[in-house]
């Protein structure tokens, strides 16, 4: 019957979407282990890999489908999956890349927790995005050598990623719950107010950008310090730039600093920092 072969036509489509999506994600994870091992061997100083596998546009567009478009474009065009943050269940990209140009990986995550009448609230998950390599580079050879333990640990590493306007980074938060900006303002702008001052113009642009605004539930809150510019974007639409290298540095201090507002996502990105620059 007609309906008969319109079900069967679904079916046979679904098993194509299905299949082709797989093997666009198997390419994906192939092209991501060749990079590594790639980067690896500079680092030794071999020769490069010259291949990298790459899925084809149809595999990435049947895949980005069969995700629901719950993936991310990478550096490279490939389709990144989201990654999700234990404690909250949300999700924040693999990979974060600014204005189409430089993207960093996701490199430290955690969960903001609020402490009301005793009782631990999620507000937050957080996600720190900071190249490896330009990081390296910031620090040289200094703590080649020593204990991954000991440098993640340190202080001073986190004081040269905040501190050189070369290290792009970017911190992503996704709520967990609805919220009113104005906290969310208030509690950013009480670090940000005894670097930059009260009559500080860099101060009173980025407070405004908050005016008027309900962060939901899995709504994204994304800063990124790139060239002494600070970046703010809500969800995928940027809400403006401020040339101001001691905001970036401020606000930053917020999740870098001596005293920061998500440890477990400071102590994870020092982790994977500290892999970088100790070999």
């Amino acid at each position: 019957s007609a309906s008969a072969d319109s079900a069967a036509r679904e079916s046979t489509a679904a098993v194509l979407v299905d299949s082709s999506a797989m093997s666009g994600f198997k390419e994906h994870l192939q092209g991501v282990r060749a990079d590594v091992a790639r980067r690896r061997n500079e680092r030794r100083g071999e020769p490069p890999l010259e291949f990298r596998l790459r899925p084809v546009p149809t595999a990435r567009r049947l895949w980005a489908n069969a995700m629901g478009g719950r993936l991310g474009i990478g550096s490279d065009g490939n389709r990144v999956a989201l990654v999700t943050e234990p404690k909250t269940g949300l999700k924040l990209p693999g990979e974060y890349c600014v204005n189409g140009g430089k993207c960093a990986p996701l490199t430290g995550m955690g969960v903001r927790i609020k402490r009301i009448a005793g009782i631990g609230v999620k507000v937050y998950a957080c996600g720190l995005y900071v190249d490896p390599a330009s990081v390296r580079a910031a620090v040289g050879d200094r703590y080649v050598g020593e204990s991954v333990k000991d440098v993640a640990k340190d202080q001073a590493l986190f004081d040269a990623v905040n501190g050189d306007p070369a290290v792009e980074k970017t911190v992503r938060l996704v709520f967990a719950r609805d919220i009113d900006s104005a906290k969310i303002r208030d509690a950013l702008s009480e670090r940000l107010r005894p670097a930059l001052g009260d009559d500080s113009p860099s101060l009173g642009r980025f407070e405004a950008y908050f005016d008027g605004v309900t962060f939901e539930k899995g709504q994204s809150l994304t800063f990124t310090a790139s060239g002494g510019k600070l970046i703010t974007s809500f969800g995928s639409k940027e809400a403006g730039q401020i040339a101001d290298g001691k905001l970036c540095t401020a606000l930053f201090d917020a999740y870098l600093g001596k005293s920061p507002v998500v440890p477990s996502a400071k102590e994870s990105l020092g982790e994977q920092l500290a892999g970088h620059v100790t070999g």
